[in-house]
């Protein structure tokens, strides 16, 4: 009888726990040097190091989805979208590990979106490869062959390429980025 008790009223902690496990927001606080460089084009003036945080809370839904609220910081990029209307929520793309990093705003009282690019990520966000998209009149675009990047932790451009082509490697099916 003992035994039955014992094992209910583990069940019942089990059956508390395991909501409040897969629910409970978890913290994102990363914090890294990175690269910035072009696909295709060692030396190219956009190359340089910067550094990227991002913070905010990672949250799933009853179906595993994930998603990110919080701010993406990459040092010294020009992003067009006023300070304090900064914080994205963006949801994983399922199976490939990617965020499309998009940000809604107002200004003058008018809603305006910009997308940045796409984030790819590990599972606990510590390490980090973005997509940049180029805009020009009319939208942006990217390609696998001279496409802007950003990656971190990396301190060298050969980092930041591997780092990508490890993070990307399900959506570039087979394309090995240089």
């Amino acid at each position: 009888m003992k035994r039955i008790v014992l094992l209910a009223a583990l069940l019942a902690i089990a059956a508390a726990a395991f909501p409040a496990y897969w629910f409970w927001p978890r913290e994102v606080d990363f914090e890294a040097q990175g690269m910035k460089y072009r696909l295709g084009s060692p030396g190219a003036p956009e190359e340089r190091p910067l550094k990227v945080s991002i913070r905010g809370k990672l949250y799933r839904n009853l179906k595993g989805d994930l998603t990110f609220k919080g701010t993406v910081g990459l040092e010294g990029e020009d992003i067009p979208v006023p300070e304090d209307q900064r914080t994205v929520k963006i949801t994983k793309y399922k199976g490939l590990h990617s965020y499309w990093l998009v940000y809604s705003y107002i200004e003058d009282a008018k809603p305006y979106i910009f997308s940045m690019g796409q984030l790819f990520t590990d599972d606990d966000f510590g390490r980090i490869a973005i997509q940049l998209y180029e805009h020009e009149e009319g939208g942006g675009h990217w390609d696998a062959e001279s496409g802007l990047m950003i990656a971190a932790p990396a301190s060298n451009r050969e980092e930041a390429v591997a780092l990508s082509n490890e993070l990307m490697r399900d959506m570039l099916a087979g394309v090995v980025l240089k």
